[in-house]
């Protein structure tokens, strides 16, 4: 009985204080590093860490639980870590920081056995006569502050107040090595030294460290390295790509949470066609949504890959005489100042005015009298769209003709609330997650998402709580966006409109017949993370509910210890309400968010591998269809589009099923191309133009009409990449023919030349 009844003392005290707190204090003496690791919820496993290719994220979190256990608090939070690794990327160098640590863990045993119990000042201590024995556990680990590097030639630098020794081992010295290489190099604490890349992706850098006890602890790091190559690697057809150029928008922007205008910077890169080579037909592409700078320009180029054989759109365009500009919005620094941006995830009101000076650049040295088409997938599309209009406002000359906006949130945006509350919990709730962190502050927090997102973890929290969502009332629950972000933007871009001297048309990957993405209020997971012997987390979600489900739990958080059985530490609860004229956000038509590519933020995380592994459903409603085509005349997000729906765009194309967001596919490729190659052009019609008109779409005969006779023609007929698929040479067409021709589905394009003229026609294979 008195086992009992400590049992559920202990459980009062853990329950209602967090992990730092003087619980654990009485067992400081008993320990002998003074750094106990169960004061922390074990994210990074610790006590059996991989010490082989670690990379940033896992040697942070690591860290901070050593930091976090330690009752003496001889290192530093890591959120100094943080300001070194901004310095660092400030003056191009990658910080190293190492840790050397002995730390301990309570013994299972010795809480079943009554050897610890909860004393008169509510802190577990060990029994009268009995001997606490901990698990004892080490760690010696080399880290690199930033993950990433987009430099060939890469410095680095160990400074002496980045090395966290808690034990009693001396350093006796350091090498390194580079995987390529078999030669160790002495490293020398603060002087830099380089490593020069050959290749792009993960690199692995070896590191020795021998201790004065003899021991030579041996481990290795990963840093992510993408320098930009001079010439894509794939899916284009020439090496004569331009060198990638920085630009810097020329008017200013002044955004919410800012007391000054700033000068956006980007980078871009001319693919000048394949016909000849002169700058003649730009099409721009630009970047959307993306954190942490992880597409550069050959990703972007990327972007227009389609189909299982390769096909590539910018490489279609191109070999049609087109010459491709693609920008980027990259990380930088600030001129002037020490402040990183990550344009990626700017404002977009800034990267737009990128956008404008970059246009007005390309419109002063191209030749001839072309307009531009404008290309801008997801919130490219934003960028673009407040770019054009802005431009026509102040009476600037875009020169542009067509403006392509690719499955992009004029609307809005959406991240399931559900798991916006989780991830925002597990980062700076008491499981203190680096990886969580970092996708919250990068993702979530930053400017752009807190202007798309329709619904926004901060517009649901509970005042002066940096994790807790409202209960009450019932109208908290509905979507809400940021506040002093959301609104205020979709009033500026609703105000603004589209622009008005280009024509406008729209690809959306949501469904235009209503088909759903999961069903609203489904369970996404429900499921127990045993996390070590002593501890556990379990997570249940779910998308948002239907109006007739009322309120429903969304997320709820519960982390358990074990003593004699689970108790609740701590634990959180999201609820959510559908507004009275629509259901739920997450289940809606749209473009699908995949969660398998955030697969990459959960290496060395077991917990996020777990994580992903147990998801019911791997995707949501990320663009919802209604948004993508800016519907204005209904706001149920499951109607389907149809013939009376009100959208601004002239021409559209949408799928029967929700794709993968920004996916480009064999069908809408070739809405595209019809636009692009053929101003308005419309291919379910027949075409006339110079007496000459052409049955389009075809099918396994050209059928030709001519109001006179043709003499000495010749036929071509070239696919979307330039090649020369038919040739016939000295036909003579009287007023009309036929041409058998067996062609797979898809664009072509006919050339006809004869005594009487050149004839350029496009084809449509259905």
């Amino acid at each position: 009985m008195k086992l009992f009844f400590t049992s559920l003392s202990l459980v009062f005290v853990v329950h209602t204080n967090l992990a730092q707190d003087k619980t654990f204090d009485a067992l400081k003496e008993k320990t002998k590093t003074h750094i106990l690791y169960d004061r922390v919820y074990a994210v990074s496993n610790a006590t059996k860490l991989n010490p082989q290719k670690l990379n940033t994220n896992t040697f942070l979190q690591a860290y901070s639980e050593i930091q976090r256990s330690d009752f003496d608090h001889r290192l530093p939070n890591v959120d100094e870590l943080k300001t070194e690794a901004n310095n660092g990327f400030i003056n191009q160098i990658i910080p190293l920081s190492l840790l050397i640590t002995d730390f301990e863990t309570i013994k299972t045993s010795d809480i079943t056995n009554g050897t610890l119990f909860l004393n008169s000042k509510n802190e577990m201590d060990v029994a009268t006569g009995k001997d606490v024995l901990f698990d004892s556990h080490e760690l010696c680990l080399m880290g690199a502050l930033l993950p990433k590097t987009k430099s060939k030639k890469v410095d680095f630098l160990l400074k002496d107040n980045l090395i966290f020794n808690t034990t009693y081992k001396k350093i006796i010295s350091i090498s390194y090595r580079y995987e390529t290489s078999e030669k160790w190099n002495l490293l020398e604490i603060d002087q830099p030294f380089q490593i020069e890349f050959t290749e792009n992706g993960l690199q692995t850098i070896y590191f020795k460290t021998k201790l004065s006890t003899g021991e030579t602890k041996e481990q290795s790091i990963v840093l992510n390295v993408d320098f930009q190559d001079r010439t894509l690697k794939k899916n284009t057809t020439t090496s004569s790509q331009s060198t990638i150029n920085p630009i810097t928008a020329t008017i200013p922007y002044q955004g919410y949470d800012e007391t000054q205008g700033f000068l956006g910077q980007g980078e871009y890169q001319i693919f000048p066609d394949t016909v000849d080579g002169v700058l003649d037909k730009p099409i721009f592409l630009l970047d959307g949504f993306d954190p942490g700078d992880s597409r550069n320009i050959a990703g972007i180029y990327s972007l227009l890959n389609y189909g299982t054989s390769g096909q590539n759109l910018g490489d279609m365009v191109r070999a049609q005489g087109y010459d491709l500009v693609i920008l980027n919005f990259p990380t930088y620094t600030r001129t002037g100042t020490s402040t990183v941006v990550d344009g990626g995830v700017d404002y977009i009101q800034r990267n737009a005015m990128i956008l404008v000076e970059l246009i007005n650049q390309i419109n002063a040295q191209k030749i001839g009298t072309a307009k531009n088409v404008v290309i801008g997938p997801s919130m490219g599309g934003l960028i673009s769209r407040y770019a054009l209009r802005y431009m026509e406002q102040h009476g600037l000359n875009h020169d542009t003709r067509l403006y392509l906006s690719f499955d992009s949130p004029h609307l809005g945006a959406n991240v399931p609330i559900g798991f916006q509350h989780l991830f925002n919990y597990l980062g700076f709730g008491p499981v203190a997650d680096v990886t969580m962190q970092s996708l919250v502050n990068g993702m979530l927090k930053s400017p752009a998402a807190r202007e798309m997102l329709i619904d926004h973890f901060e517009g649901h929290l509970q005042s002066g709580s940096v994790t807790e969502f409202l209960t009450t009332p019932t109208t908290a629950l509905q979507p809400v966006g940021c506040p002093n972000f959301r609104q205020v933007f979709q009033n500026e871009l609703n105000t603004m409109g589209f622009p008005t001297t280009t024509r406008n048309i729209a690809i959306a990957n949501g469904a235009g017949n209503g088909t759903m993405t999961g069903t609203p209020g489904m369970v996404v997971m429900n499921h127990t993370f045993n996390t070590s012997s002593t501890q556990r987390a379990i997570i249940n979600l779910n998308f948002t509910p239907s109006i007739a489900q009322n309120s429903i739990e969304v997320s709820h958080f519960k982390g358990q210890q074990w003593v004699i059985f689970w108790f609740t530490a701590y634990e959180s609860i999201a609820k959510s309400k559908a507004p009275s004229y629509t259901d739920g956000l997450d289940s809606a038509p749209g473009g699908r968010y995949d969660m398998s590519s955030l697969s990459s933020m959960t290496t060395g995380n077991s917990m996020l591998t777990e994580f992903m592994n147990n998801l019911q459903i791997m995707y949501f409603d990320f663009i919802p269809a209604w948004s993508s085509m800016s519907i204005s005349n209904t706001t149920n997000l499951y109607s389907p589009v149809a013939g009376n729906t009100a959208t601004p765009f002239v021409a559209s194309y949408l799928p029967n099923t929700n794709e993968n967001h920004v996916t480009l596919t064999p069908d809408n490729v070739t809405f595209a191309l019809n636009e692009i190659l053929i101003p308005n052009l419309n291919t379910n019609t027949q075409i006339f133009e110079n007496n000459i008109w052409v049955e389009n779409p075809i099918e396994d005969v050209l059928k030709l009409h001519s109001n006179y006779t043709l003499t000495h023609a010749t036929f071509s007929i070239t696919d979307a990449l330039g090649k020369t698929i038919y040739t016939s040479t000295e036909q003579t067409i009287n007023y009309e023919m036929e041409l058998p021709i067996s062609l797979q589905k898809g664009i072509y394009i006919l050339t006809i030349q004869s005594d009487q003229g050149v004839f350029v026609k496009k084809l449509c294979k259905s």
